[in-house]
C-alpha cells in the first residue's frame, strides 16, 4: 500500500521542517500505529487560534481494483496547546486501520491511503502580525517527548493565505 502521511500543518513549511522528525515519521506506519500514542503540540502566535471543535485527523484509504474508498474524520481534543485523538474515536480509527491492512494484504498495488491533520484557524483581536511564526511538535509515543516538526515557521506552515484573509473571529470565551 502506498500511504502518504501528510500533515496540513506542515505542507508548505518545507524550509522550517525538522529533518530528523520527518525521517522518524517516515518510519512509522499509520496502518499499525496506536492512535492513543499520537499528539500534536501547536505553538501559535498571538492573534490566531484554532476554532473550537475544528481540529480533525483524517485517515483515508482507497482500493482501485474494486473502486472502493473509505475515509474517517476523527476529532482532536485540545488540552492547552496539545491536540490528541478523542478516545471515543479510537475504535473507529482502529477499524479503518484494520480495513487498510486487509486491503494491503489482498492487493498492495491497488491500495493507497493518506493521513492528515486539518485545523481551522480563527482570529483573536486584530489577528496575527504579518511576520508571525508558528511551531509544531508531534508526539509518537504516549508519554514520550514531543519532536519538533516545524520550528518558527511562517503562518503559511499551518494555513493558507486565503484562510488568513477570510479567517473568522474566534468565539468569545
Amino acid at each position: 500500500m502506498k500511504l502518504a502521511c501528510l500533515s496540513a500543518l506542515a505542507l508548505s513549511a518545507c524550509t522550517s521542517l525538522a529533518p530528523t522528525t520527518v525521517m522518524r515519521l517516515g518510519n512509522l506506519s499509520p496502518l499499525t500505529a496506536d492512535p492513543a500514542d499520537f499528539a500534536v503540540d501547536l505553538t501559535l502566535p498571538s492573534g490566531i487560534d484554532v476554532s473550537p471543535g475544528k481540529a480533525l485527523l483524517i485517515f483515508s484509504v482507497r482500493r482501485t481494483d474494486i473502486e472502493r474508498s473509505e475515509e474517517g474524520f476523527f476529532t482532536l481534543q485540545r488540552t492547552g496547546s496539545v491536540f490528541a485523538i478523542d478516545p471515543a474515536d479510537y475504535a473507529d480509527l482502529r477499524a479503518l486501520q484494520a480495513l487498510a491492512l486487509d486491503w494491503q494484504d489482498e492487493n498492495p498495488d491497488a491500495s493507497s491511503g493518506a493521513l492528515s491533520v486539518a485545523l481551522s484557524p480563527c482570529r483573536v483581536d486584530e489577528g496575527p502580525a504579518d511576520d508571525a511564526k508558528v511551531s509544531v511538535a508531534i508526539q509518537v509515543a504516549q508519554g514520550g517527548a514531543f519532536l519538533p516538526l516545524v520550528r518558527n515557521g511562517p503562518l503559511s506552515a499551518v494555513t493558507s493565505d486565503e484562510q488568513l484573509q477570510n479567517m473568522p473571529d474566534c468565539p468569545q470565551r
